[in-house]
């Protein structure tokens, strides 16, 4: 399920799913995805824990795949356990890093691999909770082989960082304005793409606004009329009935996904 236009996130597509077993709710999992990289959050409840957890998690992300075209999956610190004591003590580390999951950090990288050669020589050997409060100090990443996009290109990003960039230009640009920067960056964004506000409804032009707060601090200028055209129709997506398309259509944007994640690391 995603969610109604007026409701939408600024630059992420929201999507976010139920799950059942004999029309029992066992979970629910949701997805923030931006280009091909999704922040994951999976919740099984506890009663259903144990069991086919690991399963029914593959399988949405699968699904995700298969329904979104993300190949990058991002988990936050809190699912592993950061400030979070149920995630320490079910070693919730470990169930991502058997999945496949990686630390972004190179320490925390580190310190894994080290304690994956200590529990190697001594099958019985625990992880403390001290190491585990350790490994969930940072995010972990899962990137599908073969996926045809650069391994390691999201490590730094984060999202907040493209706010904060947002921000640093309002008090550099506009002395702190937001209205100003909004007002500059719409009409920067539809005098380059030639769109009209007389001929868009006021969700489109809400979306307008809100994306031209990113795509104002682009080269959107030096862009070829292929990228424009793009740009016009993942604007077009965003306020449509289906999210999912203004997700696929962003991911087909080299030159914005590269100015994306050049804000965000």
């Amino acid at each position: 399920m995603g969610v109604p236009v007026a409701a939408r996130l600024p630059l992420r597509a929201y999507h976010a799913a139920l799950i059942f077993k004999n029309a029992v709710p066992v979970g629910y999992f949701e997805g923030l995805s931006l280009f091909e990289r999704m922040e994951s959050g999976f919740n099984l409840y506890y009663t259903f824990r144990d069991g086919e957890t690991a399963w029914l998690y593959a399988r949405v992300l699968r699904l995700m795949r298969q329904l979104l075209g993300v190949t990058v999956f991002s988990i936050d610190p809190y699912q592993v356990g950061h400030e979070n004591e149920e995630g320490i003590e079910s070693g919730a580390f470990w169930f991502y890093r058997k999945l496949g999951f990686r630390p972004t950090n190179a320490d925390l990288q580190k310190l894994t691999l080290s304690e994956e050669r200590k529990i190697s020589a001594d099958p019985r050997r625990r992880t403390s909770a001290r190491t585990l409060r350790k490994l969930a100090a940072g995010h972990m990443l899962f990137e599908l082989p073969n996926a045809g996009t650069q391994f390691g290109k999201w490590d730094q990003f984060q999202i907040r960082n493209v706010g904060l960039a947002i921000q640093s230009r309002m008090a550099r640009e506009f002395n702190g304005d937001a209205q100003a920067m909004r007002f500059r960056s719409q009409k920067l964004v539809e005098g380059t793409l030639g769109l009209s506000a007389r001929d868009s409804s006021p969700a489109a032009r809400s979306v307008v606004e809100n994306l031209s707060l990113v795509l104002g601090m682009t080269r959107i200028d030096r862009w070829d009329s292929a990228a424009r055209q793009l740009a016009i129709q993942i604007i077009q997506a965003k306020g449509s009935d289906d999210e999912a398309l203004y997700l696929k259509l962003v991911q087909k944007h080299k030159a914005l996904r590269a100015e994306v994640i050049r804000l965000g690391s």
